[in-house]
């Protein structure tokens, strides 16, 4: 690792701020703070304004900071366009940390982020067309096309193909994929069906493999619409892999057995992609913004 400088890096997810101290595919040393989108757009802005101030603070050898984010990202002009779920509009993180810091700043989308460690450290070795899917807060896809990942503003929201959900969707339309698909959507769901007060998606998997028909049910629904997205991708841009990220991915083979039956049952002539799940667990984010902190020098 002796080509990679030492840098920060900054994975600001929707729930979560991680934080670490990156030499390639390195983390020398973590910290995280709740993003507290609650707070609203400004205080979720400031939360990660500190953390890039504090880890200046911590690391003063750092050479440089990445910054990944999620929504529609201008990584070009180092501006957080949009997020539907953490509401900020034209934030321009990399002018603002550049001068609060005196580092040069990576910026960049927080899934393509994931994808470009993924294809350089972990499951997408080897594969010239990757699909990176992390799902978490949000459904968000890393495409990787003859080696080249497309970092047009708009690519890759998977997460707002039409699924026919039946559930609105924070983006303002309905039947995306995101509303039911997700880890709070699925969470959701399961409450309103059950009326049981259920914290997350991992708890949804456990009640259905303890036979509970509503978590069965709902877990199913999530899958087949997920299998549904998937399919289409397939269809349309051939990847070779399809690697699963995001907490939802900690379900494994709960997750990759549907959609692997979906397209068993579903493709003809079309390429049939390797699924997986990430290698990289949720260091990915961190890697991959280390990565993008390394190409700003």
């Amino acid at each position: 690792m002796s080509e990679f400088p030492l840098v920060i890096a900054i994975d600001a997810g929707g729930t979560e701020i991680k934080a670490g101290l990156v030499k390639g595919k390195e983390v020398l040393a973590t910290q995280r703070w709740a993003t507290e989108r609650e707070g609203g757009p400004d205080h979720a802005r400031d939360q990660i304004l500190f953390a890039a101030g504090e880890m200046a603070r911590r690391h003063p050898d750092a050479k440089a900071i990445g910054l990944v984010v999620p929504g529609v990202v201008d990584s070009h002009n180092g501006i957080a366009v949009y997020s539907e779920n953490l509401k900020w509009e034209n934030v321009p993180f990399r002018k603002i940390i550049n001068e609060m810091t005196g580092l040069p700043v990576g910026f960049g989308h927080d899934v393509r982020a994931g994808g470009i460690a993924e294809n350089n450290f972990g499951a997408g070795i080897g594969f010239s067309n990757t699909l990176f899917l992390p799902i978490g807060t949000g459904i968000a896809g890393a495409i990787t096309i003859d080696g080249v990942m497309n970092e047009d503003v708009f690519s890759g929201e998977i997460g707002h193909m039409d699924v026919g959900s039946g559930y609105p969707c924070e983006c303002g339309s309905c039947d995306c994929l995101e509303s039911i698909s997700t880890g709070p959507s699925i969470a959701r769901i399961y409450r309103e069906k059950s009326g049981k007060p259920i914290a997350n998606s991992a708890e949804v998997v456990k009640a259905a493999n303890s036979g509970d028909v509503i978590a069965i049910q709902v877990w199913r629904n999530s899958m087949l619409a997920l299998a549904k997205a998937v399919y289409a991708y397939v269809t349309v841009l051939a990847p070779d892999v399809i690697i699963f990220g995001g907490g939802v991915s900690k379900a494994g083979k709960e997750l990759l057995d549907p959609i692997q039956s979906y397209l068993d049952s579903k493709i003809t002539f079309q390429r049939h992609p390797h699924l997986t799940i990430a290698q990289l667990g949720d260091t990915a984010g961190i890697i991959g913004a280390g990565i993008i902190a390394s190409r700003s020098l």
